[in-house]
């Protein structure tokens, strides 16, 4: 199964990010749920993750919602992994293997040092990004807005013949 986490809580936060740019204000789970098209319990636990990891500030209540406890341009990507994935990192190895030969023995110990060189490389990749230098790269890329209110254009009157 793929972990889905690491990807939705930086477009979760991507999202909080956009919403401080614009003076938004907070931003409800809801809209945030909405926004990933995932369902809210989701977005609740990722908020609550983000939250113990200083990422996020939530406020509760009818007018609550969540902001970036930094600004964006001092929160790291490392920053976001971590908080969400923590130690696990995204590869597992199997411990359930017999060791009947010279892979099925070593292949734990292989995997394990194989991943660690993966993770730290990883780590330093997303150490070099923030949430404003990639959110400046997808508005580069143009798209539309979902959470922008958008004016209703008034139809012209209709011509009667």
């Amino acid at each position: 199964m793929v972990d889905v986490r690491f990807a939705s809580a930086l477009q979760l936060m991507l999202m909080l990010a956009l919403a401080e740019r614009e003076d938004a204000g907070l931003l409800s789970s809801s809209a945030l749920a909405e926004g990933l098209a995932t369902n809210p319990s989701l977005i609740r636990k990722l908020l609550a993750t983000l939250a113990a990891a200083g990422l996020i500030v939530t406020t509760m209540g009818v007018k609550g919602g969540s902001r970036l406890a930094r600004p964006a341009g001092a929160i790291t990507l490392r920053e976001v992994y971590l908080a969400v994935l923590g130690e696990r990192g995204l590869f597992a190895g199997r411990s359930d293997i017999p060791r009947r030969c010279v892979v099925t023995a070593n292949m734990e110990l292989m995997f394990s040092e194989l991943s660690h060189e993966l993770e730290q490389a990883s780590l330093a990749v997303l150490a070099e990004r923030t949430l404003a230098g990639e959110l400046a790269r997808l508005e580069k890329r143009g798209g539309p807005c979902s959470h922008k209110k958008k004016k209703s254009a008034k139809k012209p009157a209709a011509r009667r013949a």
